[in-house]
C-alpha cells in the first residue's frame, strides 16, 4: 500500500481550520531550517501554571514535518527525542527552530530547540524523518 500525505488545514498543530488546534505557523528560515513562535496560553497548561511538556513535543514533531516538506519530501516521523531543560511559565513566548543536520538514504536527521524570550533553552530535541517513496 502506497502512502500519500496531504497537507490540509485541519492538522491539530498547524491547521487554521481546526478550532481546537494550536495554530502554529512553521516558516522556512533557509534551505535547511525552519522556525516558529508559540505563546504558552492557559488552555495548554500542565501543573502549577506551567506549559504542559507534551505541547513542546507536538510543536517539535510539526517542525520535523515542515522541514521535510520544505526540502521537497513527503516524510513521516521515525523518532523524536526531547530533553526538557526548564519549565515554561504560562504566558511565555517561545521561539522554535529546526535545523537539518544530515540527509542520507531516505533519512533526515534534524536538531530542534525551543527558547524562552531571554534566549535560554526550554527544550532541545532531535528527530529522524523517513522519506516516503510513492
Amino acid at each position: 500500500m502506497a502512502l500519500q500525505l496531504e497537507k490540509d488545514k485541519r492538522c491539530f498543530v498547524c491547521g487554521v481550520e481546526n478550532p481546537h488546534g494550536l495554530n502554529v505557523k512553521v516558516e522556512q528560515a533557509g534551505p535547511n531550517q525552519v522556525k516558529a513562535e508559540f505563546i504558552a496560553k492557559e488552555r495548554y497548561r500542565g501543573w502549577s501554571n506551567y506549559l504542559h511538556g507534551g505541547i513542546l513535543s507536538l510543536v517539535f514533531d510539526e517542525m520535523l514535518g515542515w522541514l521535510s516538506y520544505y526540502r521537497g519530501h513527503d516524510a513521516m516521523t521515525a523518532r523524536l527525542e526531547v530533553r526538557y531543560r526548564k519549565p515554561v511559565p504560562l504566558g511565555s513566548r517561545l521561539a522554535f527552530r529546526g535545523v537539518l543536520e544530515r540527509e542520507v538514504k531516505g533519512i533526515l536527521d534534524i536538531k530542534l530547540c525551543a527558547n524562552l524570550e531571554d534566549g535560554s533553552p526550554a527544550a532541545e530535541g532531535k528527530g529522524r524523518m523517513m522519506i516516503i517513496k510513492h
